[in-house]
């Protein structure tokens, strides 16, 4: 299937543009998530370090189950919660080795096992160790993410650890910094599609143009010139076919021009042939032997002055003057003089247009071009075979339809019929259905064959639909 350089154009620069998109944005989105976990968790250990500095001179190795309301817890959870509040977290608690309850901000029993901290033992190992650590991320009861931050805490020979949890209110700000990062990529991916749909039509714009005229000259109208509008290499090539265009229209008058010539120049000699033969019809009155070779020459200048005169028609034929005209009118104009030569051959002759199609077109030309076509098609038929004229409309067109039951046509010379001097005759010019395409062509409209050898084959003219 075709595809159009506006589409690949599109394709080569929405494409790349997308996926950098894309990259700019999972590599912002995760630098700044990054960056974001980072800075959380330098906070929450550095808070938790302030909690074990505030808490080393209270006696927590001597707490046990029941003493939660006593000075020491008391206080030990005051200086929490002072804390808290200033720091702006959710929590803050001291745990023993055994990730068992010492203190805590919020309502908790001594001695009672964190089970989330079973989850961090890695972490834990590097606290009690001596260092500070931080957790990943982790949803809380209310569905919010949080982080904890841990720092050792040593009163005597015991040590303990602070833990404080620190909501992650900064990720729903990268979320809106992701939403931000997408829409302004859209903005941007959108500006971008709509200067490469602008760059691509100023790009396939004029080739279009130039596929257009490449067509009309392949279709043999020469008479159009191309615009050049450009310097650059698409007004090169506009330039390169005009050229081609000029020479071929060129080389085509110079032809029309030899054949006129040699038509003209041999015209008059075979009149003067045709003269002397008749003379020399009179002289041998009698002689039947004599008299039928003067008969040969005779049926021999009428060939010569056929081909005289296909190729001065071919020549000299003037462009089409279109006026408003009635296709099946044209179709009973033609029945009648192609009857004599149909009943020559004992070929049965049929005419299918019982209703106006209305159409604007050279009448003469239109004529001679159905009445080629019609005698085509007679010396394509044997005695007892069918040809029928036919006209009507198909989708808003004309197609007028000379079809015929006889030998048919080989599908490799079915592409070279149309061209001038192809023919398959041994006394043919090849002129007939180069002319009949030239009609076709100039009325805005084409010929085309569908033939099947031994079955016959339908020759159809479409032509636009007239007012």
């Amino acid at each position: 299937m075709k595809q159009s350089i506006s589409r690949k154009l599109l394709g080569a620069t929405l494409l790349p543009s997308l996926a950098a998109f894309v990259a700019f944005g999972l590599l912002a989105h995760w630098s700044a998530r990054r960056a974001l976990d980072d800075e959380l968790g330098r906070h929450l250990v550095s808070i938790a370090q302030t909690a074990a500095l505030a808490v080393q001179g209270e006696r927590i190795d001597l707490l046990a189950p029941g003493d939660e309301s006593s000075r020491a817890y008391l206080n030990i959870r005051r200086k929490l919660s002072q804390l808290c509040k200033v720091a702006g977290v959710k929590r803050v608690y001291l745990f023993d080795v055994d990730g068992n309850s010492r203190g805590d901000t919020e309502p908790q029993a001594i001695g009672f096992h964190y089970y989330a901290l079973d989850a961090h033992r890695s972490e834990l190992g590097l606290v009690f160790a001596g260092q500070p650590a931080t957790s990943v991320l982790f949803s809380g009861y209310d569905g919010g993410l949080y982080k904890s931050g841990f720092a050792p805490c040593e009163v005597g020979s015991a040590r303990f650890g602070v833990g404080v949890d620190g909501s992650a209110e900064l990720y729903s700000r990268l979320k809106g910094l992701r939403h931000t990062i997408l829409f302004v990529g859209g903005l941007g991916l959108m500006a971008i599609a709509l200067l490469s749909i602008v760059v691509a039509r100023l790009i396939t714009r004029p080739l279009q143009a130039l596929e257009r005229a490449a067509r009309t000259i392949g279709g043999g109208d020469l008479a159009r010139p191309i615009a050049v509008s450009s310097n650059d290499e698409i007004g090169f090539l506009s330039a390169t076919l005009e050229s081609m265009r000029k020479q071929l229209q060129a080389r085509d008058e110079r032809l029309h021009m030899m054949l006129a010539g040699i038509a003209h120049e041999v015209r008059n000699p075979l009149g003067g042939m045709e003269l002397f033969a008749g003379l020399l019809r009179g002289e041998l009155a009698g002689q039947p032997a004599a008299l039928e070779q003067v008969h040969r020459i005779e049926r021999e200048l009428g060939h010569l002055k056929t081909v005289v005169a296909e190729f001065l028609d071919y020549a000299r034929r003037p462009s089409a003057q279109l006026q408003p005209a009635d296709a099946a009118a044209l179709l009973r104009e033609v029945e009648p003089l192609l009857v004599a030569e149909a009943d020559r051959a004992h070929v049965n002759l049929f005419l299918a247009a019982p209703v106006p199609v209305p159409i604007r077109c050279d009448p003469p030309q239109l004529r001679r071009a159905l009445l080629n076509l019609g005698k085509n098609a007679l010396e394509a038929c044997a005695p007892g075979d069918r040809v029928t004229l036919g006209c009507g409309v198909e989708s808003g067109q004309v197609r007028l339809t000379v079809a015929d039951t006889g030998r048919g046509i080989p599908p490799e010379q079915q592409r070279e019929i149309f061209a001038p001097f192809f023919t398959t005759r041994e006394r043919g010019t090849g002129l007939g259905l180069a002319f009949v395409a030239e009609i076709a062509r100039e009325h805005g409209g084409t010929i085309s064959v569908d033939s099947t050898v031994g079955v016959g084959s339908v020759f159809t003219l479409e032509l636009p639909l007239g007012a």
